[in-house]
């Protein structure tokens, strides 16, 4: 049930409510836009999540690149790139695909891409990439990991090398392309290919070239990651998500009014000296909720919004701790932080 966010708030006193009142009624049906955001961080668990990043081409994990649209903000199109198997782990199990903007350069907003995206062994090098889609997997079926959130990548060896096909159908922007350029490589160890339209069986073939990626692997020690998919307004629920959790662990979602200090202690507060080293308390406890993480490792809890005006502008803090006797001596781990702004739009 969701539990009301005006039992968490403190009492003013009462000339304070009163020059509130006196301040706000004028500006009661001032337009302000609700909000959240993250900050902090957390510490390791026992949960099972996002681990290392292994950014690919290797020599890109410390440098940038120039931007390039192709292929996430391209009209309709398939897309190949090969990476080198030696900047690939032995062993990994990969459990999600990480992309990042280029530098600096204008980007279009709220766009949707609609994408399919495979991944495979292949033989061909960036210097022996066919311009022909379906020869360039040539060590096997190559498996679809869009929508599924995880595949093992097979063990590397001489000869074998990473191959990334992305499918564009189509985006939000009348299919067109997108202002959103993605930080890509000059690399002798990369090579793409690209063809229109998404049904393409050959394309243009750029060798030394192609979007920086990251492969993340998976982890079963991950940090706790608290996030919301929506904010909090008036008159409304406001829900509060946590994932990469210990499964089928008790866990309590720290609320409070201060990420500066709490009672006499300065915020931060690192835990170190009850046995959590890395752990930080990131915000004000004025009230505690438990919940449960369930099977999946995901667990959330909902606040009541009040129909206040008064409550508008008003920030609130959150911390996911989980119980997991396996993550340090406390037996605890800990979440990023949260910060919700209340609004009525």
């Amino acid at each position: 049930m969701p539990r009301p966010l005006a039992s968490f708030l403190p009492r003013a006193p009462l000339f304070c409510t009163i020059l509130l009142g006196a301040t706000l009624v004028g500006a009661a049906h001032a337009q302000v836009d609700a909000t959240f955001s993250h900050f902090g961080a957390g510490c390791p668990g026992t949960g099972t999540g996002l681990g290392d990043n292994h950014v690919l081409p290797a020599n890109m994990a410390t440098r940038f690149g120039a931007g390039n649209a192709i292929p996430f903000s391209w009209s309709p199109v398939r897309f190949q790139q090969v990476f080198d198997g030696a900047d690939l782990p032995t062993v990994m199990t990969m459990a999600g695909l990480s992309l990042r903007q280029a530098p600096s350069a204008p980007i279009s907003h709220g766009y949707i891409v609609d994408l399919e995206i495979a991944v495979g062994r292949t033989t061909k090098t960036a210097a022996t990439m066919s311009t022909t889609f379906a020869s360039n997997f040539d060590s096997g079926t190559p498996i679809v990991v869009v929508p599924r959130a995880q595949i093992v990548v097979p063990d590397s060896a001489p000869g074998r090398h990473f191959l990334v096909q992305v499918t564009i159908h189509g985006n939000s922007y009348g299919n067109s392309a997108i202002g959103y350029p993605w930080d890509s490589a000059s690399s002798p160890s990369t090579a793409r290919l690209y063809g229109s339209p998404a049904t393409a069986t050959s394309g243009t073939l750029e060798r030394n070239l192609g979007v920086v990626m990251g492969l993340r692997a998976l982890t079963h020690t991950a940090v706790p990651n608290l996030y919301s998919d929506n904010t909090p307004q008036i008159g409304d629920s406001f829900r509060v998500r946590v994932k990469q959790a210990r499964a089928s662990s008790p866990a309590m979602m720290l609320l409070g009014f201060s990420t500066s200090s709490w009672g006499s202690q300065s915020l931060p507060l690192e835990l170190g000296f009850l046995g959590a080293p890395g752990c930080s308390l990131l915000t004000a406890i004025d009230a505690a909720q438990s919940f449960s993480i369930n099977t999946g490792a995901t667990g959330n809890v909902v606040y009541s919004v009040p129909n206040d005006f008064y409550l508008l502008g008003l920030h609130f803090y959150q911390q996911a701790l989980i119980l997991d006797s396996g993550a340090n001596a406390f037996g605890v781990a800990l979440s990023n932080g949260g910060n919700a702004g209340i609004g009525n739009q």
